[in-house]
C-alpha cells in the first residue's frame, strides 16, 4: 500500500480526539459493591424452601429433646448435619441446573456470589444456634458448652464432607453423594448414643472438642480448594 493511500485512509477515518472523557466515564461509572452489600443482594437468590427447612430443622431438634422424658442428646448431635446440607446444596444449585458458564459470565465472580451465599446461610444457622443453645441447656439437661459443641461439630463435619464431594463429583451425582453423607453422620449421631452413651457425657467433652477443632479445619481448606478450582474453571 503507497503512502498516498494510507493518508487517504487516514483522512477519511480520522477520529476527533474526546471531549470531556473523564467526566463522561465518571458519570455513568458502576458503583461497586461492598461485602456485606453483596451478602443481602445474594440473600434473594437463595430459594424461600432452604430458610423454611432450617428453621423447620431447628424446631425439631428443640421438639426432640424437650418433649422426651430422657434427655434425648443425640437428637442435637443428628439432626444438625441436614442443615449442614442445605449450604452444600446451595452451593453446588449452579452446578446441578448446568448455569455454571452463566454465572462465570456474570458481573461479580462465582466465587464472591458463592461466598456470599455460604456466608448468609453460615451466619443464619449459627444465630439459629446461638438461640438454640440456651433453650437446650434449660429443658435438655446439658451444659451450655456442650450443647454448642454438639450443634457445631456435625454440622462442620458434613459440611467439609460436603464440599469434599462436591468437589470431586459433579452434577446430580455430587449432590446425592452429599445427602448420603448428611445421612450417614446422623445415623452415626444415634447408633453413638445407644451404644456409647458415656461419649454424650461431660467427662468426655474433650474428645467432641477434638473433632470440632478437626472439623473447623477441614472446612477451611476444602472451602480454599473449592474456591480455588473455581477459579480454575473461570480461566479454562
Amino acid at each position: 500500500m503507497n503512502r498516498k493511500l494510507k493518508q487517504a485512509l487516514s483522512d477519511a477515518f480520522y477520529a476527533p480526539s474526546p471531549v470531556r472523557k473523564a467526566a463522561f466515564l465518571k458519570q455513568h461509572r458502576r458503583r461497586e459493591l461492598d461485602r456485606w452489600e453483596l451478602i443481602a443482594l445474594q440473600v434473594r437468590y437463595i430459594q424461600w424452601w432452604v430458610w423454611l427447612l432450617s428453621l423447620v430443622l431447628t424446631g425439631f431438634i428443640l421438639v426432640s429433646v424437650t418433649w422426651t422424658e430422657e434427655p434425648a442428646t443425640w437428637c442435637i448431635a443428628a439432626l444438625t448435619p441436614f442443615l449442614a446440607l442445605l449450604v452444600i446444596t446451595e452451593n453446588g444449585r449452579a452446578q446441578l441446573y448446568q448455569m455454571e458458564e452463566l454465572e462465570l459470565a456474570c458481573r461479580m465472580s462465582r466465587q464472591s456470589v458463592i461466598l456470599a451465599r455460604m456466608v448468609a446461610l453460615g451466619v443464619f444457622h449459627l444465630i439459629q444456634f446461638g438461640l438454640l443453645t440456651p433453650l437446650l441447656v434449660a429443658w435438655g439437661k446439658v451444659e451450655t458448652i456442650q450443647a454448642g459443641v454438639y450443634l457445631l461439630t456435625p454440622y462442620l463435619l458434613t459440611a467439609a464432607l460436603g464440599l469434599e464431594l462436591n468437589r470431586r463429583i459433579r452434577n446430580r451425582e455430587g449432590l446425592l453423594a452429599c445427602g448420603a453423607a448428611a445421612a450417614a453422620i446422623s445415623v452415626l449421631g444415634a447408633l453413638v448414643e445407644n451404644s456409647r452413651p458415656a461419649l454424650y457425657q461431660p467427662e468426655n467433652l474433650i474428645w467432641w472438642g477434638m473433632a470440632l477443632a478437626v472439623a473447623i479445619v477441614a472446612v477451611a481448606i476444602e472451602f480454599t480448594l473449592n474456591i480455588k478450582k473455581m477459579g480454575e474453571l473461570q480461566w479454562t
